[in-house]
């Protein structure tokens, strides 16, 4: 696919009309790779729906429009949705992809000529919302990946970015905080598609998968210094990942375990997880790269980037792996003792916010060690020293209604 894009901007190019339009766009916007190849696309089906081609749309549009620019912006009005519904019946688009390719007629002109196609954009039809990766399914991603995709779609976890402002990370941008074993590091980065700066972090998840990536990499030969790509290929001379391979890395994984997992998902999975946590107002929107409504927003609502990592490690829990993956755990041991109570003592244990393991009292009992000393066989603790717990062997008795959790090693 991305071979038959490239040959579409190779034939937009021969045009003047396309050049004139790519320089422009390269001052008003972004003018990246990937818009070059959308308004390409959108132009090539053009021509095979019309059989005209760029440098002829705008000459023939200007002629039009000069002379009767009422009658010229009718006309198009009606091609342009013929051209729509052709590209969904023909070529089998979404509507919103569609809808997309119209838009690109209209910025040839728009940047080719003094009069616009001044034509309302049709509706996109029903947008489907994405989904995000839930927290099973990237541990399931995880546990396939190795070591090199494994800090790739945990570091996408952690911080929010998009591909193409991930890979353009350099080894000198996480340097200081890493090699000072810091658990939370801070990320400034640069959103390329709104072309703005922003903060994001990335935590003890991502640090942790990037101190073997990056020691696998020492390892083969690598000098890494600060303008090192963060994430680089396997393969000699380690050149930089593009957007397209971190791209391919996910979709391949996702294939492994049988989802359909994406850049744009795990960007999700960070946006909802962190929103249940976070709740300064527009913290979050910026972590990601989001264009602030007004200066107002970015020089007075945001918090020095101390406060925000501050922030963003009390709501780390939300998409902490480790934390998570014990929840799960005590969770299912609660289903499970849930599920072994006969249906009179399930009912009873329900109404009281409790539940009960065995038919006998809950209470602070000794138990006689090998050695002749004694240790309590049960406890009453906190969910953040459960974990621990569980480690050791202990098994969960009750679910006290304060939340609490009685525990036992019997």
């Amino acid at each position: 696919m991305r071979k038959k894009t490239d040959e579409n901007i190779e034939w937009a190019l021969q045009f003047e009309s396309v050049r004139r339009m790519f320089d422009r766009l390269s001052v008003k916007k972004s003018g990246s790779k990937d818009t070059e190849r959308m308004y390409a696309r959108s132009l090539h089906h053009f021509y095979e729906f019309s059989g005209m081609t760029p440098d002829y749309v705008v000459e023939l549009w200007k002629k039009q429009a000069s002379g009767n620019y009422e009658e010229a912006l009718e006309d198009w009005d009606v091609k342009l949705d013929q051209f729509v519904k052709w590209l969904m019946e023909k070529k089998g688009l979404k509507k919103s992809s569609a809808v997309d390719c119209h838009a690109s007629i209209k910025a040839l002109v728009k940047y080719n000529s003094r009069l616009k196609m001044a034509i309302g954009t049709p509706g996109r039809g029903i947008q489907k919302a994405l989904q995000p990766i839930t927290l099973e399914e990237f541990r399931d991603l995880d546990a396939v990946a190795d070591e090199q995709q494994r800090f790739i779609i945990r570091a996408l976890k952690d911080s929010g970015m998009s591909r193409k402002d991930f890979v353009a990370l350099n080894y000198g941008d996480v340097r200081k905080e890493f090699e000072a074993g810091e658990k939370f590091i801070h990320i400034h980065a640069i959103r390329r598609k709104e072309e703005l700066e922003y903060d994001t972090f990335i935590g003890p998840n991502a640090v942790e998968a990037l101190k073997i990536y990056l020691r696998i990499r020492r390892n083969r030969g690598e000098i890494l210094n600060d303008d090192t790509p963060l994430v680089a290929s396997q393969k000699e001379p380690y050149p930089r990942l593009t957007p397209d391979n971190v791209t391919q890395i996910i979709d391949r994984l996702g294939e492994k375990i049988g989802i359909t997992a994406s850049p744009h998902r795990l960007r999700k999975t960070f946006e909802s997880y962190m929103a249940l946590e976070v709740r300064h107002p527009i913290i979050l929107k910026y972590w990601m790269g989001h264009k602030l409504a007004s200066d107002i927003e970015a020089r007075y609502v945001l918090p020095p980037v101390q406060e925000q990592k501050a922030l963003y490690q009390k709501a780390y829990k939300g998409i902490d792996l480790n934390q998570v993956a014990s929840m799960d755990e005590f969770l299912k041991t609660i289903e499970e003792v849930k599920a072994s109570l006969p249906p009179e003592l399930r009912a009873k244990a329900e109404r009281l916010g409790i539940i009960i393991r065995q038919k006998k009292e809950i209470s602070k009992v000794k138990k006689t060690m090998p050695n002749g000393g004694s240790a309590d066989c049960q406890k009453i603790v906190d969910e953040t020293q459960l974990e621990g717990y569980l480690a050791k062997g202990w098994k969960v008795q009750a679910v006290l209604p304060s939340g609490r959790v009685v525990i036992s090693n019997e």
